[in-house]
């Protein structure tokens, strides 16, 4: 009887092992997938900031190029100078901070304000003048009335192709430095200051054209200028003055020229316009135009008026008018009626 029992309890002793030893499987298997998920997000983790960190790596490499293309790229009357030259890492890294600040402006002023799609005018001329508008849109064609109805910039605005469109962007004069905010009008960056002739110049402690900004705000000018005391930039001197007409205007070292808005004809300043007058116009001011007698100002052009009134039509001279697509003209009344 003893054997008997002896022998039931050794084979259950058996299966327990047995069970046991699957058990020990099972956790092996389960914390192993455990584990093995672990070191997978690990990983994961691992190549994440490892790529950060290469980014970081490239842009800090980016940096020191820009800081050395900055350092090499400033001009030697714009450097920031001390009694002894100073080109440290603080001065660079200002240089490319305001430079970067410049582009990131223009980039946003271009696509508010130069690259507006507005500012356009629609107008109807003859079909035989179309070469004469190689930026304009077709909007309508009237062959059988000989009118075709386009659109242009309107008066103080120039045409440009952007991403296949043509828009429309102010128009200034020599806006260095700046950007054109609307006909006429440059707004100088920042770290610029706008001088008698209205142009952006740098202004300390970053630089002074035409001398040298020193670290302490001061400006030395070159030979041939002196500094402006209120503005801190160097305006050039003209020894024998340039006479008392206001027009007239010191521009460069012992040379007189017309101020901006102005250019010199039979040696006397004659206000521009843009666009010109016309045969019609005489330009009296900048961009302002005077019409003669029987021309009207009309999208900044003096237009012949016609004796008629040229009601829904377009006066082509003096004693024609052609009437715009779905109107013909009238002999008897001399207007344009409904077809």
């Amino acid at each position: 009887m003893l054997k008997i029992l002896n022998l039931i309890f050794l084979i259950y002793f058996v299966d327990y092992l047995s069970s046991l030893s699957f058990a020990k499987q099972v956790y092996a298997q389960y914390y192993g997938d455990i584990n093995n998920a672990i070191d997978d997000d690990l990983k994961d983790n691992y190549n994440v900031v490892n790529r950060e960190h290469n980014y970081e790596q490239q842009q800090s490499m980016k940096m020191k190029s820009r800081h050395n293309k900055a350092r090499d790229s400033v001009p030697r009357g714009n450097r920031f100078q001390t009694a002894a030259a100073v080109n440290s890492d603080t001065d660079v890294e200002r240089v490319v901070s305001i430079m970067n600040q410049h582009q990131e402006q223009y980039k946003q002023l271009n696509l508010r304000h130069n690259y507006n799609s507005n500012h356009k005018c629609r107008i109807y001329i003859p079909n035989e003048a179309i070469s004469k508008y190689p930026w304009a849109s077709i909007v309508q064609s009237d062959k059988a009335n000989q009118l075709i109805l386009i659109e242009i910039c309107c008066a103080g605005y120039g045409a440009v192709r952007w991403r296949g469109n043509t828009l429309c962007r102010p128009l200034c004069e020599n806006c260095r430095n700046g950007f054109c905010v609307q006909p006429g009008v440059c707004q100088c960056y920042d770290e610029f200051v706008s001088n008698e002739n209205g142009d952006c110049v740098f202004a300390c402690p970053l630089g002074c054209l035409n001398g040298r900004c020193y670290l302490d705000g001061s400006c030395q000018c070159d030979p041939g200028y002196k500094l402006d005391e209120t503005r801190k930039y160097c305006r050039p001197i003209c020894s024998g003055g340039c006479g008392t007409n206001p027009l007239h205007n010191c521009t460069e070292p012992e040379v007189c020229n017309c101020i901006k808005g102005y250019k010199l004809s039979d040696n006397d300043c004659q206000p521009v316009c843009q666009p010109e007058c016309g045969i019609g116009g005489i330009c009296r001011k900048p961009n302002a135009c005077d019409c003669l007698p029987g021309y009207t100002l009309k999208d900044g052009i003096c237009q012949a008026v016609c004796y008629q009134k040229c009601e829904n039509g377009i006066c082509y001279s003096r004693n024609r008018c052609i009437c715009k697509p779905g109107y013909t003209y009238h002999e008897r009344s001399t207007q344009c009626i409904p077809m």
